[in-house]
């Protein structure tokens, strides 16, 4: 990535999650090594952030955000509350906190402008759109609307980003993810277990990719009119997914799977044209699976994973 300007400024929501954690890892690497007072942090309660080059990041709370925050800045908002909560909170005040969040940052930004706007959206929009009543999905359509919305008024650049499914290092929640619970049962027990009984299809975005995505964007103030998938480029089944980790990890690993319903496969696919279209735009090049795969088991693990595994079936 191209260095910004010694004055440029951001703000980040949302910075103690994956895509945060690996956003200030990419912010530091922009600035030189530090964030030198350069990034304003901003989560649901003020606290301290020791990050992992010895900085230390001072995190506000974001209902005491304010226009001179924003004034200029280059945005990045991934605050909101995962999917997860919905079903713990139930819908009504699921949707009152996202709110909240989302308005908060709105009426700094109604106030002084800033210099782009990123905004995390989620493949679960995608699928709103096509019918699946899930609060989760449907609050991010209504977040993206009201942020594209205020960008196209504000004529200020704005991406808002449907991010599906990603790799690479700072994955967190490691029984979640397929590739992350995948390795952890590689190194517990010397075999994966495969648990879903149809096929799963995902394709995976490498988070440093994204990351490099979302401040190039901002570098050169490039936006889209509407929300944009940001997805692996790749279509992989959960056997491929499990014969990746196999193959990159120690001694004879087996892979076991119980019976398969053929007739009722599980996709969560982006547009990946989508993606690609805005890395050729930008200039950047987007890692296979397989050195997204390597990664996420180098942050895992601590020690160094070959990048050039390949799909390997290992003893069913």
């Amino acid at each position: 990535m191209t260095a910004f300007p010694a004055t440029a400024r951001f703000v980040l929501t949302g910075p103690s999650g994956w895509i945060g954690q690996a956003m200030l890892d990419a912010l530091a690497r922009v600035l030189g090594g530090q964030l030198d007072g350069r990034v304003t942090a901003f989560a649901s309660q003020a606290r301290t952030m020791e990050l992992p080059w010895g900085e230390s990041l001072a995190v506000r709370a974001l209902d005491a955000i304010t226009p001179d925050d924003v004034a200029d800045a280059h945005v990045i908002h991934l605050a909101y509350l995962t999917k997860e909560k919905a079903d713990l909170l139930g819908d009504d005040a699921f949707d009152a906190a996202n709110d909240a969040i989302d308005e908060a940052l709105l009426a700094a930004l109604r106030g002084a402008p800033a210099a782009s706007l990123f905004v995390a959206s989620s493949g679960a929009a995608a699928l709103a759109e096509r019918g699946d009543r899930h609060a989760y999905g449907m609050a991010k359509l209504r977040q993206e609307a009201r942020f594209l919305d205020w960008a196209k008024a504000a004529g200020i650049p704005v991406i808002a980003g449907r991010i599906f499914n990603i790799a690479g290092p700072h994955i967190n929640k490691l029984r979640s993810y397929a590739i992350s619970d995948f390795a952890l049962q590689a190194q517990e027990a010397g075999a994966i277990r495969i648990q879903a009984g149809v096929p799963v299809f995902r394709s995976y975005l490498h988070v440093e990719d994204l990351c490099a995505l979302v401040l190039e964007a901002a570098r050169r103030g490039i936006g889209r009119g509407t929300a944009i998938d940001l997805c692996g480029t790749e279509i992989v089944e959960m056997d491929d997914i499990a014969a990746l980790v196999a193959a990159a990890s120690q001694g004879s690993i087996t892979i076991e799977r119980g019976p398969v319903n053929f007739g009722q496969p599980s996709l969560y696919l982006g547009d990946a044209t989508q993606t690609k279209v805005l890395a050729m735009e930008l200039g950047i090049e987007l890692r296979p699976l397989s050195v997204q795969v390597a990664d996420t088991l180098t942050w895992l693990w601590g020690v160094t994973v070959p990048s050039k595994i390949t799909l390997v079936k290992m003893a069913q």
